[in-house]
């Protein structure tokens, strides 16, 4: 018999998945469907957006082919990820730290060297009982980086 902490590490797996696939295809609407109405997402490079509609209008951009000036387009990006480790705090919360790596984002018409980093999110279960990021923390490895023996 599985317990309520396996089951849930099922569970948060399965909603992962389903993020990373709406990110793949540029799902927007699925993508923000996947966080709580009061997440908060931190990207790499320090910009935040606290709610569903900042997080939105964050990604509009970023899944354009015609981002405004500045800001790096995903349409013609592959990314890979996987999850690294899950903890399960509760039945209802749980921290999930995935790996990714992504080629083919562009800005300002220049494409970006290739990348690399670690993605930690808090999942906590909605009302109806879901799996919803309720924050989101990326992180970049610095080009030519090598994690250190061991770690």
């Amino acid at each position: 018999m599985d317990s309520s902490t396996e089951r849930a590490e099922r569970e948060v797996r399965l909603a992962v998945a389903r993020l990373m696939s709406a990110a793949d295809r540029l799902d927007l609407e699925e993508f923000v469907a996947m966080f709580h109405a009061d997440a908060d997402f931190h990207n790499p490079i320090g910009m935040v957006s606290r709610g569903r509609d900042e997080i939105r209008s964050l990604h509009e951009k970023l899944y354009s082919p015609t981002p405004p000036p500045g800001f790096p387009t995903f349409t013609d990006a592959a990314s890979t990820g996987g999850v690294q480790a899950v903890r399960v705090l509760r039945p209802d919360v749980a921290i999930v730290d995935w790996h990714w790596t992504q080629t083919g984002a562009r800005a300002d018409e220049k494409e970006w060297p290739p990348r690399e980093g670690t993605n930690t999110t808090v999942w906590a279960r909605d009302e109806a009982g879901e799996w919803r990021v309720a924050a989101w923390r990326d992180k970049d490895f610095p080009p030519g980086f090598d994690r250190p023996p061991g770690h």
